[in-house]
């Protein structure tokens, strides 16, 4: 007999599929639980099952040996149309299954019982469920196993579904942040464009080289997959790209990086360092407007470092200035390598600034 489709059929196929399990590969987890199922339930035969349209789906199985059948064959089909728990000691006395081949060829499933999985909403989705080759009955304790594994397996499915909206969420978020920042930085950028006053024209520059390069970084963050490191050539190519266009035409920006992939937090470090070098040499040591500013960072198992240069006229003073961190950028390049365990080396002789970090891992 061809199971009966659930009076609320529709709404159950959408949520089955809300919960994105079908035709994905096999799982310890999953795989742990089924062989739980046939050695306390004594079968050979156990399976976390899914009744999609047209077929079952089996997440997992112990002596099946298939991933899916079709669903007029399928026995689990009719049990979800019933209570939470269901045992046939023989199927061949059960007129919805006494015709049907798996349990009527050799050799045929005579014994079946199954837990429904359910969601929230009462819509049953398929079943855990064993089966053996004979008719028998389980014991009390053995039932009980069954339906404590059929409530692990939802509580799965349901952190799964409850991880992914939060991910869904949380990209979605990042991707109007990244887009404010952008926004922003571009109408500083503009308003500094058109300043007539010079000193709020720098500012104005300032803060829009530093809000444009943070929403490079958090264009890149957002890219990335759960516990992935940034990679630093890709970052420093955003924020290069972003800085040339708000320096002054006649500064030149060299940033050398290599393929290095960092966590999110030291790329953030070295972010803020670039910005603050770059922003203090505008402002102080190329005040003519012209000259050329050159980083290079480097990052590997052993440590990393950070190298930064201009040629303007800072002096050896200017280096003992910066290196008692008596500006706003000098005592954010401070705090940040500090927060590394390392201290920043400023030099200059009146050709220009130089600051190198060097941190061993």
């Amino acid at each position: 007999m061809t199971p009966r489709l659930h009076p609320r059929e529709e709404e159950r196929l959408r949520e089955l599929r809300r919960y994105n399990i079908l035709d994905t590969e096999r799982e310890r987890d999953f795989d742990d639980l089924v062989e739980i199922a046939s050695q306390i339930c004594e079968v050979p035969v156990s399976v976390v099952n899914f009744i999609d349209e047209g077929r079952q789906w089996f997440k997992a199985e112990v002596g099946l040996g298939v991933r899916s059948t079709p669903i007029e064959t399928s026995l689990c089909g009719h049990v979800i149309l019933e209570g939470d728990f269901v045992e046939i000691p023989d199927t061949l006395k059960d007129e919805r299954m006494a015709d049907n081949p798996l349990c009527t060829e050799e050799p045929g499933f005579r014994f079946y019982a199954g837990a429904v999985l359910r969601t929230e909403k009462g819509l049953p989705l398929g079943t855990l469920c064993v089966l053996d080759h004979k008719p028998r009955t389980l014991t009390p304790h053995q039932r009980r196993v069954l339906e404590v594994l059929s409530k692990h397996v939802m509580r799965e499915l349901e952190l799964r579904l409850a991880l992914a909206q939060e991910q869904t969420l949380r990209r979605e978020v990042d991707h109007r942040v990244k887009n404010s920042l952008a926004s922003i930085g571009a109408l500083l950028s503009m308003k500094a464009q058109r300043a007539t006053d010079e000193a709020v024209q720098t500012a104005l520059e300032d803060a829009s080289i530093r809000i444009r390069s943070l929403s490079s970084l958090h264009a890149e963050l957002h890219d990335l997959a759960q516990g992935e490191r940034v990679e630093l050539r890709s970052l420093f190519e955003r924020i290069e790209r972003d800085l040339r266009q708000l320096l002054p035409d006649g500064i030149r920006l060299v940033i050398e990086v290599g393929d290095d992939r960092v966590s999110p937090s030291l790329a953030n470090a070295l972010l803020l360092i670039v910005n603050e070098f770059v922003s203090n040499s505008v402002k102080h040591g190329l005040q003519d407007r012209s000259g050329s500013i050159a980083i290079a960072i480097r990052a590997g198992d052993d440590g990393w470092s950070i190298a930064c240069s201009d040629d303007g006229s800072a002096t050896t003073a200017d280096a003992e200035r910066a290196a008692l961190a008596k500006g706003l950028g000098t005592r954010v390049i401070q705090s940040l390598a500090s927060s590394f365990g390392v201290a920043p080396d400023w030099s200059a002789n009146g050709s220009g600034m130089h600051l190198r970090i060097d941190a061993a891992a």
